[in-house]
């Protein structure tokens, strides 16, 4: 392993600690920027590394010809959403959200380049340590919390989130780990009591679509039939345990929770104005990325649809569609490819999860929007691809002035998405109140 993947190792350990350890000190007036801010400083950081390794060497390694092709999709859907951009009345908001997501994607071509097993169990370790200390803290909530007497709120079992969701949201990225981590006999017990805490909170917060992709993840791993199949098993005799458990403390102070409500909570009703309101322009160029806002029947107004295809459809348009969903669909197939002749690799099986798990929630919440869950997705990716990609290709040769051209654009492109945020984020006046989902800082204001 070079000295680089390590300092990217690090960087990622430190973005888990940072953005989820609830002790840290926040760096802003609410968690939400603070993990926002925790994600710039990573992005830069990978952005840097990915520079310096540009310039420092004088070849780059890519994938085999096999596989360049899906290489291009990104940079189509970036086109499109910078033609989107162009033709809105927010142009620099829309292009420095494009630019956002440009920083992801380089993020995942450049974490792609971590396959060692023994580096991707430490990341996934300290994924799981650092997430496990936030549980511990919901777990005392729950506590002080029958112990008053009172029903089970979430709102208040939630350490330091101001949206329920946002909680949910890195959950599901925990859980495949959490089952692969049950094959190790010494930790079982304690692996099994954090998947039993992580799904009772589940339940405590209603989470619905959380819960329906765990159980899709379950269905899907159980088809392949893989050796982590036990595991699986195990999972969700804990998920049934958790059930029980969630209805037994309910009854005890009652809250009125109910998991297997019937309500859509407005998202179909959204789904369908989106939808509606859309033109023969959205199957060139969009609406301009990170703009959406729409309100139903007077309520506080939506920042996305809660619809990971629906929201790229209207803010990006259908060619991005079609890229993004031909990368992801080339993922997968890929993946399942790899497990099929590969039964006993249980690590890249678990990143196949946790990344297709988050795609599967994207659907049903806003697990690509909101700073940690959105950056999980991408180094999730990343990390998968460079289990199932050989990089068995030629190396490209950089010239002097590419290398001076790619320093001017790293150099005036952070530029441009710094100056924008401290913008944005001056704009916030707290005192306003919250909306009820960011697209980028807390409250949400853009002018």
């Amino acid at each position: 392993m070079n000295q680089v993947n390590i300092i990217k190792i690090l960087v990622i350990s430190l973005f888990f600690l940072f953005t989820l350890i609830p002790l840290m000190p926040i760096t802003s007036y609410d968690y939400h920027n603070h993990q926002r801010i925790t994600q710039i400083f990573f992005l830069f950081a990978i952005s840097l590394l990915s520079v310096l390794t540009l310039i420092c060497n004088k070849g780059v390694s890519i994938v085999s010809s096999s596989n360049r092709r899906t290489k291009v999709l990104p940079i189509i859907f970036i086109f499109s959403g910078c033609l989107s951009s162009f033709i809105n009345k927010e142009t620099s908001f829309s292009l420095f959200y494009t630019l956002h997501i440009s920083l992801l994607f380089i993020t995942l071509q450049s974490l792609s380049s971590i396959n060692n097993k023994k580096s991707i169990l430490f990341i996934i370790y300290v994924l799981i340590i650092a997430h496990t200390s936030l549980i511990l803290i919901c777990l005392l909530n729950i506590i002080f919390t029958l112990s008053e007497q009172q029903p089970l709120n979430p709102y208040i079992i939630y350490s330091g989130f101001i949206n329920i969701r946002f909680f949910n949201q890195v959950q599901v990225f925990i859980l495949p780990f959490l089952v692969l981590l049950l094959k190790f006999k010494s930790i079982q017990r304690i692996v099994f009591t954090i998947l039993f805490l992580n799904l009772l909170l589940i339940f405590i917060g209603q989470a619905r679509g959380a819960l329906l992709s765990f159980l899709a993840f379950s269905i899907f791993a159980l088809a392949l039939k893989t050796t982590l199949r036990k595991q699986v098993f195990i999972a969700l005799v804990c998920l049934i345990l958790s059930c029980i458990t969630f209805y037994a403390l309910d009854s005890l102070n009652k809250g009125g929770a109910e998991i297997l409500r019937t309500s859509t909570s407005g998202r179909v009703d959204l789904w369908l104005n989106t939808l509606s309101s859309l033109s023969i322009k959205h199957l060139f160029i969009g609406n301009g990325p990170g703009i959406f806002e729409m309100s139903l029947r007077n309520s506080a107004p939506f920042s996305h649809p809660h619809n990971s295809l629906i929201e790229i459809l209207n803010e990006w348009g259908l060619i991005a569609l079609i890229c993004i969903l031909t990368a992801v669909f080339t993922t997968f197939k890929k993946a399942v490819t790899h497990l099929r002749s590969h039964k006993k690799d249980v690590i890249t099986e678990s990143l196949f999860y946790s990344f297709a798990i988050g795609v599967i929630y994207s659907l049903f919440s806003g697990v690509h929007v909101m700073p940690v869950s959105q950056t999980l997705l991408f180094i999730m990716w990343g990390l998968l691809l460079g289990r199932i990609n050989k990089r068995n290709g030629p190396l490209i040769y950089i010239s002097k002035w590419g290398k001076a051209i790619i320093t001017i654009l790293f150099i005036f492109g952070w530029y441009f998405y710094l100056q924008q945020a401290i913008s944005v984020y001056n704009n916030i006046d707290p005192d306003s109140g919250y909306i009820y989902g960011p697209r980028f800082w807390s409250v949400g204001q853009r002018e």
